[in-house]
């Protein structure tokens, strides 16, 4: 496991919303290489409570490598 931010190619932004007092974030990779491949976690807190939510990368070289599922 490796704390983020320690990457060069990261970036993170916030944002208001969707609803009043709420925020919106996300991170950025790129560019993205076969190092990044991963699952990753985010996980906040304030002081009305707790969330985390996860999301795994996978590379690929071309458009062909994709699976597509219906």
């Amino acid at each position: 496991m490796e704390l983020l931010p320690g990457h060069q190619n990261l970036a993170t932004q916030t944002r208001g919303g969707p609803e009043k007092h709420e925020v919106t974030g996300w991170v950025l990779m790129s560019p993205l290489s076969k190092e990044d491949v991963g699952e990753y976690e985010c996980h906040a807190s304030n002081a009305k409570g707790e969330a985390t939510a996860s999301a795994k990368i996978h590379v690929v070289e071309t458009l062909h490598e994709i699976a597509l599922t219906k």
